[in-house]
C-alpha cells in the first residue's frame, strides 16, 4: 500500500493521530536500539485532526528525541515502542504536557513487523476533571470523549488500522506479480523451521526451481509471454501449498519449495518428481536442485547456494530434471572460483598460448591446414584443460577479449607462414557464440584481414551449434557476411547437439567436422557409427561440403574413413596439437 493510501484513511479519522517511522527503512532486528529509536525514528505523518487540535505541538520530521521534549520526558517512550512491537498489544500512557498545557493520553499501536508506530493522542482540556478521572481509575483516562461516545466508531477506526497493517504485511512478504510468498517471507519461515530442526531433530528439504529456456521464450514471444509462464508456474505451485509444503517466488524465473518431514531423500525427490510431471503436462520445463537441512547446511544462505549448484548440475545434464546436492559439487564450485580468479589475470597479462593441430587430406596425405587451439599453462596449477576454463570465459564474457587475441594471433601466424614457408593451407580458428554476437565482430574481422593482407580463402572460422541457440536468424545473417568475405565456415561437433542434416541446408558452411565420438567406435563390428558416418559424408559431399573427421587415432579408423570417402582427417594418428615452432618444422621438412 502506498503512503497516499493510508494517509487518506487516517485523515478521515477524527482522533488525532501521529505516524512515526524509521528513516532507515525496515530492519532485520525485531526492535531498534534505544539510540536508533531516538535518532533514526521521526514523525512521518500527522492527520488533519492532530494538526487542527494541537497546531505545531509536533511537526513532520521531528525525531523521537524532539517529540519527547515536546510531550514528556517522564514517559519511557522507547519501552512503550518495544512492548508494542513485542506483544502486538496497544500500549497507553497518561501524562501532563507543558507545551500543550493539558493532560494527554497516548494509545500506541504498531504494525506486525514493528517498524511503523502509530500513536493515537487524546485530550481533555479540563485538567481538573482529567486529574480526578486519573486518580479514580487510570484505565478510564485512556478513553477520549469521542471514544466514550462512540464505541462503534472506535471499532471501525481500529479495523481500518488493522486493515492497513495487514496490507502492509502482505506487500512486505508477497510477490506482487504471482501472489506467492517472497524471499523475505522465505527467510522468516526458514528461521522458524530451523528452530524445529534443532529442538526436535526433524529435517526439511529445499528445492530451487529454475524454469528452462525462459530467454528463448522472452526473445521469441516477448516478455509478456514470459510473465504468463511465470504466473502459470506460480498457480501450479499453489495447488501443492500447505503447512508442510511452502512455496515462494525467489526472483525472476526461480522458485523455492520448502518441505517438512523429510525421512529420506526419496521423500522430497518424489514430491519434486510429482511437480515436474505436473509442470511438464502443462507445457512447463524446469531444472531443480535439492538440499537437505541440516545434512547439507543449517543456514538459508548455505542451503540456497548448494541447491543452486545442484540445479545447475541438472541443467548441465540436459535440463528438465532434479539433482541432489553432493559435496563434489562444492569442490567443483571452488575449483571454478579459483580458475575464474586466475583467468582474469591471465587474460589481462596475455599469458595464453596457441597450439596448432594439423589436418590432412585422406587421399593424398597432403597437409590441408591447421586448427588453432588455445592452451593455458599456469605456474601454480600447470596445464589447465580448455574444457575447464572456456565455459567460465564464456560465462564471464572474458571470451570476447580472449577471442580477439586468438583471432589476431592466428591470422598473424598465417601471414608469417605464407611469407616464410610458402604455406597455402587453411588456418581454422574457433569463434565462441558470444564473441560472434559482439556488435563489432564483422568490422573487426575485416580490419584484421586488411591489416595482415591475407587471402580470405586461407582463413576458416570454426563454429558450433551453440551459435544458433539464441537467435537463429541473426546468426545466419552474420555467417553469410563472413562467407561474403570469402572466408570459410566450419561446423564443429556435428551430431552431438540438436541439428540435423536438413538443418545444414540453411547454413552457409563450407566444411562439416564429424565429431570424434563417432570416430572412436567406427571400427566396432555390429556398431552403427560406421553407417551413420558413411551416410553423413555421402549426404554432405553431395551438398558440396568438405568433411573432416576428428579424433582419428588408429590406422583401421583411417582405412574406413578412406573407404567411405571422407575428405580430411585430424587426430593423434597424424599429429597432436603443437606449438608454432613444431608446426614450422613440419612445413620446413615437407
Amino acid at each position: 500500500m502506498k503512503d497516499s493510501d493510508y494517509k487518506e484513511v487516517l485523515d478521515k479519522i477524527s482522533t488525532p493521530i501521529v505516524v512515526i517511522i524509521s528513516n532507515q527503512g525496515s530492519s532485520k532486528k525485531k526492535n531498534p536500539s534505544k539510540s536508533d529509536f531516538e535518532e533514526n525514528f521521526s514523525v512521518h505523518f500527522m492527520n488533519e485532526s492532530f494538526e487542527n487540535t494541537y497546531g505545531d505541538l509536533l511537526k513532520v520530521g521531528f525525531t523521537t528525541e524532539e517529540c519527547v521534549s515536546r510531550l514528556s520526558k517522564e514517559v519511557d517512550w522507547y519501552k512503550m515502542a518495544c512492548d508494542c512491537t513485542e506483544t502486538g498489544e496497544m500500549q497507553e500512557k497518561t501524562f501532563y504536557s507543558t507545551h500543550a498545557n493539558a493532560w494527554l493520553r497516548v494509545h500506541m499501536n504498531s504494525t506486525v513487523s514493528g517498524f511503523i508506530i502509530i500513536s493515537v493522542v487524546s485530550i481533555d482540556k479540563d485538567k481538573e476533571r482529567e486529574q480526578q478521572l486519573l486518580r479514580q481509575n487510570l484505565r478510564l483516562a485512556a478513553l477520549t470523549d469521542e471514544l466514550s461516545n462512540s464505541r462503534e466508531d472506535l471499532k471501525k477506526r481500529l479495523e481500518n488500522i488493522n486493515f492497513l497493517n495487514e496490507q502492509l504485511e502482505f506487500i512486505a512478504y508477497h510477490d506482487s506479480m504471482t501472489g506467492l510468498s517472497n524471499r523475505q517471507k522465505f527467510k522468516l519461515d526458514f528461521e522458524e523451521w530451523i528452530k524445529t530442526v534443532k529442538e526436535e531433530g526433524e529435517k526439511f528439504g529445499l528445492i530451487l526451481l529454475d524454469l528452462d529456456n525462459m530467454k528463448l521464450i522472452n526473445d521469441a514471444q516477448g516478455h509478456s509471454e514470459g510473465d504468463d509462464v511465470i504466473c502459470h508456474t506460480a498457480e501450479i505451485l499453489k495447488r501443492f501449498k500447505n503447512e508442510n509444503f511452502r512455496v515462494y517466488r525467489y526472483e525472476g524465473d526461480e522458485f523455492i519449495v520448502m518441505m517438512k518431514g523429510i525421512n529420506s531423500q526419496d521423500t522430497i525427490l518424489n514430491a519434486g518428481d510429482m511437480l515436474l510431471e505436473v509442470m511438464n503436462e502443462e507445457g512447463i520445463d524446469f531444472s531443480g536442485g535439492i538440499a537437505i537441512c541440516p545434512d547439507d547446511g543449517e543456514t538459508s544462505e548455505d542451503l540456497l547456494k548448494y541447491a543452486d549448484m545442484a540445479m545447475y548440475e541438472a541443467k548441465r545434464k540436459g535440463k528438465n530434471d532434479l539433482c541432489f546436492f553432493q559435496s563434489i559439487m562444492r569442490e567443483r564450485f571452488m575449483e571454478k572460483v579459483a580458475i575464474q580468479s586466475k583467468l582474469n589475470k591471465a587474460v589481462a597479462d596475455e599469458i595464453f598460448q596457441l597450439y596448432y593441430q594439423p589436418q590432412f587430406d585422406v587421399a593424398t596425405n597432403k597437409l590441408r591446414g591447421f586448427e588453432a587451439l588455445l592452451r593455458w599453462y599456469d605456474e601454480e596449477t600447470g596445464w589447465i584443460n580448455p574444457e575447464q576454463f572456456i565455459p567460465i570465459a564464456e560465462e564471464t564474457k572474458l571470451v570476447i577479449p580472449l577471442g580477439d587475441w586468438i583471432l589476431e594471433t592466428a591470422i598473424s601466424t598465417l601471414k608469417d607462414w605464407m611469407e616464410k614457408y610458402n604455406f597455402n593451407g587453411i588456418m581454422s580458428v574457433n569463434v565462441s557464440p558470444i564473441q560472434l554476437k559482439k556488435p563489432t565482430f564483422i568490422f573487426d574481422l575485416m580490419n584484421l584481414v586488411k591489416k595482415y593482407q591475407i587471402p580470405t580463402k586461407n582463413l576458416e572460422i570454426e563454429i558450433t551449434e551453440g551459435v544458433f541457440i539464441d537467435n537463429k536468424t541473426e546468426a545466419i545473417m552474420i555467417l553469410n557476411q563472413i562467407r561474403d568475405m570469402g572466408i570459410g565456415l566450419s561446423l564443429d561437433d556435428f551430431g552431438t547437439g540438436y541439428s540435423s542434416l536438413s538443418y545444414l541446408q540453411m547454413l552457409p558452411i563450407t566444411t562439416l567436422k564429424i565429431d570424434k565420438s563417432f570416430i572412436a567406435n567406427i571400427t566396432d563390428k555390429g556398431g552403427v557409427e560406421a553407417n551413420i558416418t558413411d551416410s553423413i559424408i555421402s549426404m554432405v559431399t553431395k551438398m558440396g561440403l568438405d568433411t573432416i573427421a576428428e579424433g582419428v587415432e588408429k590406422e583401421d579408423q583411417l582405412a574406413i574413413l578412406k573407404d567411405i570417402n571422407c575428405k580430411n582427417i585430424q587426430g593423434f594418428l597424424k599429429g597432436k596439437p603443437m606449438p608454432r615452432e613444431k608446426c614450422e618444422e613440419l612445413m620446413h621438412n615437407s
